[in-house]
């Protein structure tokens, strides 16, 4: 009898366990998909997330019926659910959060129809196949077999803390700044149970932060500096989204330069970089640092937008407001996605416009124009009619200072493009796979630079005493997720290149040039032009240009704590001279060019 015999033989009585098959089906699974760049391999979770998964697996076969199919119909849910992980990690780079469940619907607005399709075929009929399989009247079966699982959730719930210390007794090292590291110590099912758990107890420690009253008095001073500055200085500041700069791509080789001629005319090639909190998606994080000046921890939500009620909170736009600035958000999407017209409400904008055929209701000056073949509103359209809308609001309300915040949809994966309206210019070649939505996004990187440069130039024409900023929300995920990032080599694979993003400057009609930033660091170079001196009038001067040097982690943690913990209010409770934290950037000495980037300390 050969040796591969023996062992088949003597593997027959486990192979014949059903149990013993689902783990190993697993361990195998997961194998496989961390060689493939997905969550790391099952087998070192063996303290809670094994049981868990084998206890699952029990209930499953306890309250289905009885058939040959039955092991791989309890099997599928529980297979198909570490799929979504794998799925999400492959795609965003992290794992999901519990919460993030509220986000479905923003996900099924903009996913294209094949793919709802294919959702539908791989997701819902094996979950419709186990719930035919259920055994609806074993109500003891059920009740008795839930009962571990409910408890599991009441401690996740409503004893957040114990269950973290319990958690953190018994488990693996948690890994905070790496969701990956965490995973393969305890798993996946049991680290999003961890996570919604320390979301609950920072929810919790929040109500000591509804009233700062150190942190909103200082806001004041910053209200009081801003209102006391004669000259009142426009700002404009314009999220783009995933817009891709392709030369960043190292290992890519183009037909002809990537970007507009016009554009290339303007900035001369004075990009910066800005770090952005994702990759891949969720926009409304990358607004929320842009806009309130800290970093998007993803403490209370998956996405800090969804929690906001609309009470005022202090971000940079109330601080504007309050100092005498007009706030307006332009947004080139529907009004319900990421909860933007109560995220925007409580941070402060006056107005919020939508295209009219998402918002038929709302006051707006806004038409999505012909998006035939490519879904969104393209940037050029959104652009031209924000210019027109601010030049006739400046030409009526001259004394009146303007924070006028666009953000684009043009560019959203996956990266649908009308050839017809903008047939292709350029060809990307090199030596890694071939990735069409790159072909796209390069193509689409063309025609929205070219939309970009007529947008500011004509912008500086009507307010050439202003501060323009232009900064992509997130790189795309194109085809591949981080891996086309890698095999193109985009900015050398320094480190945190997935989250590098293009920023672009116009002050005062001159195009300048900083160093690395973070997205949480704009509102305060905003804040350091909108209350420089009269005379001076050199960057770096600003009322924020020497405090901001001093914000840690424990400062924007703080921040970010007393943000959130108003954000989440049901009145609106803020004091009327309240506003926004700020957190920016050293600026340059004077008749410097590029501007020094901030201390690295805070993150």
């Amino acid at each position: 009898m050969s040796l591969a015999l023996r062992i088949l033989l003597s593997l027959k009585p486990l192979l014949a366990n059903r149990y013993a098959v689902f783990l190993l089906f697993l361990l195998g699974y997961t194998s496989l998909m961390e060689l493939q760049g997905g969550f790391p391999s099952l087998l070192p979770a063996w303290r809670l997330e094994i049981p868990l998964l084998l206890y699952l697996y029990f209930f499953g076969n306890l309250i289905t019926r009885k058939s040959r199919l039955q092991p791989v119909l309890v099997a599928l849910p529980i297979v198909l659910l570490y799929a979504v992980f794998d799925f999400y990690h492959l795609q965003l780079g992290r794992l999901p959060r519990l919460v993030e469940l509220t986000e479905l619907p923003e996900l099924l607005a903009v996913m294209p129809p094949w793919l709802k399709v294919l959702l539908l075929l791989g997701y819902g009929l094996p979950l419709l196949f186990f719930l035919q399989a259920v055994r609806w009247r074993a109500l003891l079966p059920m009740a008795a077999g839930s009962l571990p699982l409910l408890a599991l959730l009441v401690a996740v719930k409503s004893y957040p803390d114990a269950f973290m210390v319990a958690f953190e007794k018994t488990q693996k090292e948690i890994v905070f700044y790496s969701d990956v590291m965490s995973a393969a110590n305890n798993g996946r099912i049991s680290m999003t149970l961890y996570n919604e758990a320390r979301r609950k107890s920072v929810l919790a420690k929040t109500a000591r932060y509804r009233d700062n009253p150190i942190y909103l008095l200082e806001m004041d001073k910053v209200v009081e500096k801003v209102k006391a500055r004669r000259e009142r200085r426009n700002v404009h500041l314009v999220v783009l989204e995933s817009f891709l700069d392709p030369e960043l791509l190292l290992g890519a080789r183009f037909s002809r330069r990537p970007a507009h001629p016009e554009f290339e005319k303007l900035f001369k090639r004075k990009g910066s970089l800005s770090i952005s909190p994702v990759f891949g998606g969720s926009t409304a994080q990358a607004e929320f640092e842009l806009l309130c000046g800290v970093p998007a921890l993803r403490e209370l939500s998956g996405v800090e937008f969804n929690v906001f009620t609309g009470a005022r909170t202090p971000c940079l736009p109330n601080l504007l407001s309050e100092g005498g600035y007009h706030t307006m958000a332009s947004n080139g999407f529907r009004p319900d996605f990421f909860n933007s017209t109560n995220a925007y409400e409580g941070i402060g904008f006056a107005r919020a416009y939508y295209p009219s055929e998402y918002a038929p209701a709302r006051e707006t000056y806004l038409s999505r124009g012909d998006v035939s073949g490519e879904d969104y509103m393209f940037d050029g359209e959104l652009l031209r009619q924000n210019l027109e809308f601010v030049s006739a609001w400046l030409a009526e309300h001259p004394e009146e200072p303007i924070f006028n915040y666009v953000l684009t949809m043009y560019g959203h994966t996956p990266n649908e493009i009308n050839t017809e309206k903008r047939p292709p210019v350029v060809q990307v070649s090199g030596d890694a796979p071939e990735d069409k939505q790159l072909q796209r996004a390069v193509n689409q990187y063309y025609y929205r630079t070219e939309a970009i440069a007529a947008f500011v130039r004509d912008l500086v024409r009507i307010d050439p005493k202003s501060l323009i900023i232009l900064v992509s929300d997130h790189l795309p995920p194109l085809k591949n997720g981080p891996y086309t990032y890698r095999d193109y080599n985009y900015l050398g694979r320094k480190e945190g290149y997935l989250n590098l993003n293009r920023i672009f400057f116009v002050e005062n009609g001159r195009s300048v040039e900083y160093n690395t930033i973070h997205h949480y660091e704009v509102p305060g170079i905003i804040l350091d032009y909108v209350t420089r001196s009269e005379k001076k009038g050199r960057r770096g001067e600003g009322f924020f240009a020497g405090r901001l040097r001093r914000f840690d982690l424990a400062t924007y943690h703080q921040a970010y704590l007393t943000i959130m913990a108003q954000a989440m209010n049901i009145k609106k409770i803020l004091p009327e001279a309240s506003a926004g934290p700020a957190a920016g950037g050293e600026t340059v000495p004077a008749g410097a060019e590029i501007c020094p980037a901030p201390p690295p300390e805070a993150f």
